[in-house]
């Protein structure tokens, strides 16, 4: 979807329409979904954003998707959802949050509404690829400073989505469950703003 739908009718219709073509083209045979999710909330205001959620729980309910969910709702558009839903709040809210994150408070907001954070830009744009800290942090455990990075998202109770054409990079994101950052480390990283680079 394209959040710019001018009101509850319209955004209900786009949405839908939106999700039934990407359900074709994710499962031909009309099979169900792992999730479904929601890109952009409705820019017109909290009426379209119940038009767009109402979309997805007719989907929903129609047994087309497992679960439901969103990206980029602030808890304003959360509180939106809440007052308009029938059936199930998100399951997902799909934000970025990364190394540089620590002082966020998205994982507690979601939290309040049942919904859990997925991470996405989870290297920062991939700027934490080569960052300083998440690089000697990560020479402790044998890591890289993404490993650490992904880590430190994991320890947040936050989910990643996280994406790459090479195989051996998506073999080296799962590699990060043999090893737990300290509380000091952790400190750290929450307070982590400022990255820097190892050249």
């Amino acid at each position: 979807n394209t959040g710019g739908c001018p009101d509850e009718d319209a955004c209900y219709r786009q949405t839908k329409s939106y999700a039934e073509g990407q359900m074709k083209i994710l499962s031909p045979e009309g099979g169900k979904l792992d999730m479904l999710m929601l890109d952009y909330p409705a820019s017109a205001g909290c009426d379209a954003i119940a038009g767009q959620w109402k979309a997805f729980e007719e989907l929903y309910t129609g047994g087309q998707a497992r679960s439901i969910a969103v990206s980029n709702f602030s808890p304003e558009q959360l509180k939106c959802v809440q007052a308009h839903h029938s059936v199930i709040m998100p399951a997902v809210n799909q934000m970025p949050f990364s190394v540089g994150h620590g002082n966020d408070t998205v994982v507690a907001d979601d939290a309040a509404f049942g919904t859990v954070v997925q991470a996405y830009s989870p290297l920062g744009t991939g700027s934490l690829v080569r960052d300083e800290l998440c690089t000697s942090i990560g020479q402790r455990y044998g890591k890289s400073a993404v490993q650490v990075a992904l880590k430190w998202i994991i320890q947040k109770c936050v989910s990643i989505a996280t994406q790459s054409t090479n195989l051996q990079h998506l073999k080296d994101d799962l590699d990060i469950f043999d090893f737990n950052l300290s509380d000091q480390e952790m400190a750290q990283l929450n307070a982590h703003s400022g990255l820097t680079f190892v050249v």
